[in-house]
């Protein structure tokens, strides 16, 4: 089954959110901003995510950068988008397939 995740950064933690295909919630958890940490949560819960959303931020460009780096299926959301709504947990930036997250693209921020 697949999984998409959504990030939801500040500057001093991240909230992930993993959902399957079906737009059910998996995990929720909250790390540090740091690409490491999100890249060992997201292994560690969801190795085999199909996609990884990131909302445009202060540090969205480092962060896409450096999860790139580890062959993370990233893309950078831009959190004015048609609807997306603001939501402190990720979910709305890890939504399935009918969603944005499941773009084909990977654009850099």
């Amino acid at each position: 089954m697949q999984h998409y995740v959504g990030l939801d950064v500040s500057l001093r933690q991240t909230a992930v959110c993993i959902v399957d295909q079906t737009g059910k919630i998996k995990r929720e958890g909250m790390v540090a901003s740091d690409p490491e940490a999100i890249a060992e949560f997201i292994g560690r819960h969801a190795p085999d995510a199909a996609r990884i959303g990131l909302e445009t931020g202060a540090t969205s460009n480092w962060l896409w950068t450096e999860l790139k780096k580890k062959e993370l299926p990233i893309i950078c959301i831009d959190s004015g988008m048609p609807g997306h709504r603001p939501r402190q947990d990720g979910y709305v930036t890890a939504r399935p397939p009918s969603s944005f997250a499941t773009s084909r693209r990977s654009p850099q921020p």
